[in-house]
């Protein structure tokens, strides 16, 4: 099964388990895509925790600031006038000394619900903290959701929610959000919090409730490159940078390559028929002629300098390589560069 797609699949087994009152003494949610924590970790809240008793059995400790001394001095006590408590211990992995753990995930208090709650990079899996964590309770790995894989998994997790949507605002919430699913799925949050469940999610909705421009976003810039439509492109750009603060330059990059990185396998699959392209590259039918376009606009060494140019400027933005300009200037020297080829 592709990465992320079994993450994803995880998390909906896990979330109907909360939903059904199974819960575990210990768990370790760890990995990149941070929204799927987040709403585990809500939903165990939910599940665990009582309002009228919640400031008495509600313990949260922060990384470097909390030993694990402290988190085992409250993990051991009994909850008040409630039949659990809940202890989370966030950014865990700044945790100077998790393996002084290791006796407490041994023999957990049943009546203690321990989340440690661990973003980015997972614990290795033959530690000894990792081995035990997956004896003592639940582990969730939120393994990244993989290019090709974004556009099902979150048809599916709009499906999930109740909804339905229809391709074109679908592949524009995506390319908008650089194809990060933690960012897209932070995105439908507004958009499920406005429309009826049981909706169809339309275009309008996508523009007034993510804040997308209808006729300047990333999907349309990346329509008018692939095009070469020059005048378009440079008038999609002013408005981007003059508007920088609501379009972070390491989101529109993102998406950027993340869209000339299929160009450039379309071009490899030259002579593939649109079907073989759609399920080998994980584009809609939607967009498979503009791929095809922009394909043959940006031949040969063209697509490298491409990928070179936004390289760059990736490294600009991060302070890796010098640049003169701020992030306005730094995506527009990039556009112009992309235009020049």
């Amino acid at each position: 099964m592709a990465k992320g797609t079994s993450s994803y699949n995880d998390f909906n087994t896990l979330m109907q388990q909360l939903q059904n009152k199974q819960v575990a003494p210990v768990y370790l949610l760890q990995g990149e895509e941070y929204r799927m924590l987040e709403q585990l970790l809500t939903k165990i809240e939910e599940v665990v925790l009582d309002e009228s008793t919640k400031s008495f059995n509600y313990h949260l400790f922060y990384g470097k600031e909390t030993t694990s001394t402290d988190i085992l001095n409250v993990a051991r006590r009994f909850p008040m006038t409630a039949e659990k408590q809940l202890v989370v211990y966030k950014e865990a992995q700044y945790c100077r000394a998790p393996d002084d753990m290791l006796e407490y995930l041994n023999n957990p208090v049943p009546s203690t619900v321990l989340v440690w709650y661990h973003p980015g990079k997972k614990i290795a899996s033959n530690r000894k903290i990792a081995k035990a964590f997956t004896t003592a309770g639940v582990v969730f790995n939120a393994d990244a959701v993989s290019e090709k894989q974004v556009i099902p998994v979150v048809t599916q997790y709009i499906k999930d929610a109740g909804y339905d949507i229809e391709p074109k605002p679908l592949h524009m919430l995506v390319e908008n959000s650089g194809g990060a699913f933690s960012v897209i799925l932070k995105e439908l949050d507004k958009v499920f919090h406005n429309v009826d469940k049981g909706s169809k999610i339309r275009l309008e909705h996508i523009e007034r409730y993510v804040g997308i421009n209808k006729n300047y976003n990333i999907f349309s810039l990346q329509n008018a490159l692939a095009k070469k439509q020059r005048v378009k492109a440079i008038e999609i750009l002013n408005f981007f940078t003059a508007n920088i603060n609501n379009h972070p330059v390491p989101l529109m990059v993102g998406a950027l390559f993340s869209y000339f990185r299929k160009v450039a396998t379309v071009q490899s699959l030259r002579g593939r028929t649109d079907k073989e392209i759609m399920t080998l590259v994980g584009i809609s039918f939607y967009h498979i002629g503009e791929y095809r376009e922009a394909s043959r606009n940006f031949e040969g060494r063209k697509i490298v300098k491409v990928i070179e140019a936004l390289n760059d400027c990736d490294l600009k933005f991060k302070g890796i390589k010098e640049s003169a300009g701020g992030h306005a200037a730094i995506f527009e020297e990039t556009i112009l560069k992309i235009l020049a080829l």
